[in-house]
């Protein structure tokens, strides 16, 4: 992952300058430093709160853009904080999402994710905010891997206004995953030693809403970790989120029977269910 700091000014961005709410965007990105991602596509910044430091990801049109953006939250395995995720934190950002990852380190319980659903839509509507205006609040969706999995699931049973799950790897329990109301890509590999595919699979079989469960060939725990593998995951979390928060109906054929998942030979053991 290739990332730097830079202070973005105001005379590299494009404005029209009509456009107030543009503008006001401008004028905080010039204030501000960002580190940046995939060559300057992506951005991120660091914003915190009395509970949570969090660090957001945007594709750096969003910054002389005057659409709204849908929003992914994001929550980490156990002992490690977003910083170990960059590269499939930007590559969701890269295809036209928010993605606000807090640093919680046991965020099982979803409460994280579920309050930084709150944050990021109050971030939309605050005029000196590089976000204001720019938050899709009618779609939003969860992700994690391990315990962030788990968080995932469970900030889906906490907050009505998440519209889908992408867990991976997740640990949580069948009894939790029974509860869930959205549609759910529970995401395993085959040799994951920590959370292994016959827990997830649980899971899968005890949710009653829509969901799709399949293990990457080959694949480990720590993969979807910078320095790992995480290029599949990421690659598959953009599909889902273009089905379900885009409302893509392509994207969302790659996950029904007979779609392009279930044929791609890096997976293993597809399901599908509910649709």
């Amino acid at each position: 992952m290739k990332r730097k700091i830079v202070s973005i000014m105001a005379a590299a961005l494009i404005l029209t300058p009509a456009l107030a709410s543009t503008q006001n965007i401008a004028n905080t990105v010039a204030a501000t430093n960002y580190q940046t991602y995939l060559d300057g596509t992506v951005y991120s910044v660091k914003l915190n709160d009395l509970l949570y430091k969090r660090t957001v990801f945007f594709p750096k049109e969003m910054t002389t853009s005057n659409k709204k953006y849908p929003v992914v939250v994001w929550g980490n395995g156990t002992f490690v904080t977003s910083s170990v995720y960059e590269e499939i934190l930007s590559q969701i950002a890269s295809k036209g999402y928010i993605v606000v990852a807090t640093n919680d380190r046991f965020c099982g319980a979803g409460i994280s994710e579920s309050v930084s659903v709150e944050y990021i839509i109050s971030e939309g509507k605050k005029s000196g905010s590089v976000f204001y205006n720019k938050i899709d609040a009618e779609h939003i969706g969860s992700a994690g891997h391990s315990q962030g999995g788990m968080s995932a699931v469970n900030s889906s049973r906490l907050n009505s206004k998440i519209d889908c799950v992408f867990d991976i790897q997740g640990c949580q329990f069948s009894y939790e995953a029974a509860k869930l109301t959205v549609p759910t890509f529970f995401v395993t590999a085959t040799q994951d030693n920590i959370v292994p595919s016959s827990w997830v699979k649980d899971s899968y079989d005890a949710c009653n809403a829509p969901a799709v469960y399949a293990s990457v060939k080959g694949g480990k725990h720590l993969d979807p970790g910078d320095n790992h593998a995480p290029e599949i995951f990421a690659e598959y979390a953009v599909k889902w989120f273009d089905a379900f928060l885009k409302n893509d109906s392509s994207a969302k054929a790659v996950f029904l029977k007979g779609g392009a998942l279930s044929k791609d030979s890096r997976w293993v053991d597809y399901a599908s269910k509910n649709f």
